[in-house]
């Protein structure tokens, strides 16, 4: 796994509004190309599609190592279900999923794929990525909102961090590269993804 980092995103919560509540996930370049991929799957929305009476224009898949976090509270016993990511026509994604005792929806802000990717390769290797509000945060002053949720995520951190576990999109398991792609490293890798 190459470079991998850790990815923070607030999640938006309906009842309380708490900023505290989020959901981390573990991000490598086999991540970032992944999205890429599952991106390519959404088909742009035109004149020629809009037309059509069923249009596809996202694509939902599982994101079972996420962990959601509610303030100091973590689920790692499966508190949340259908923990997924979910791909838009425009070329953004959330994250989402449902809180199995209270059934309230958990979603967060979009946040666009391309910028995602590049983040990933601009910034220090190993670098936590803090997305709040759909707005990338780890470069906001200290006192802003944005720089006062970090270090409370900080602080999170050090109460409890779950042992890292490979990043990978459930619909995407075992798979294989071809021969060429083996030697080259690169080329488009079998797309297959569910639909749910």
């Amino acid at each position: 796994m190459s470079k991998p980092r850790h990815v923070v995103m607030q999640v938006v919560k309906r009842s309380s509004g708490s900023a505290t509540h989020h959901v981390e996930f573990l991000m490598d370049d086999n991540f970032a190309e992944r999205l890429r991929q599952l991106r390519s799957l959404v088909p742009p929305l035109g004149t020629l599609n809009k037309q059509r009476d069923l249009v596809i224009d996202k694509v939902r898949v599982r994101l079972p190592n996420a962990m959601w976090r509610s303030g100091n509270e973590i689920d790692l016993d499966g508190g949340v279900e259908g923990s997924c990511i979910v791909i838009a026509a425009e070329g953004s994604f959330n994250c989402g999923g449902k809180d199995r005792k209270t059934r309230e929806k958990l979603v967060t802000y979009n946040f666009s794929i391309a910028r995602l990717v590049e983040l990933h390769a601009e910034r220090p290797e190993g670098e936590t990525l803090y997305i709040r509000d759909g707005t990338f945060a780890n470069d906001e002053p200290a006192d802003s909102a944005a720089g006062r949720w970090i270090a409370s995520m900080h602080e999170l951190e050090m109460v409890m961090r779950v042992p890292d576990a490979p990043s990978d999109f459930d619909t995407l398991h075992d798979l294989t590269l071809r021969s060429e792609q083996q030697q080259t490293g690169h080329g488009a890798l079998s797309q297959r993804g569910s639909l749910y």
